[in-house]
């Protein structure tokens, strides 16, 4: 991934850390969730596309329902979990979205 790429991410509030074979794409969502997921370095672009479209709002907020008495920092509210997992999707098809953009028009203007 470039710098003019990771730019992108970072004006829409993702951190993007570059490893030896990976990318990782985080950002706190609004319920104070610190998100993160990886993809390939090689396929990034197809792969944040695939998980963006693959993400689950429904699975994810589950997953946090079974743990909200466990994990510190949940929310204890099942409407702000699914909201926040709604919250979640749509930003990772704007990260999607943009970085499709980003790499089509091979320019971007800050």
């Amino acid at each position: 991934m470039n710098k003019r790429l990771k730019r992108i991410c970072e004006n829409f509030g993702w951190s993007v850390w570059d490893y030896d074979n990976d990318i990782e794409f985080h950002r706190y969502s609004p319920a104070g969730e610190d998100f993160f997921f990886a993809v390939n370095k090689d396929n990034y672009l197809s792969e944040v596309i695939e998980y963006a479209e693959n993400f689950d709002a429904d699975d994810h907020a589950e997953m946090w329902v079974n743990n909200m008495h466990n994990v510190k920092g949940v929310p204890q509210s099942i409407r702000a979990l699914i909201d926040d997992a709604d919250a979640i999707k749509e930003m990772l098809l704007e990260l999607a979205k943009n970085l499709s953009k980003g790499v089509k028009n091979g320019k971007f203007k800050n």
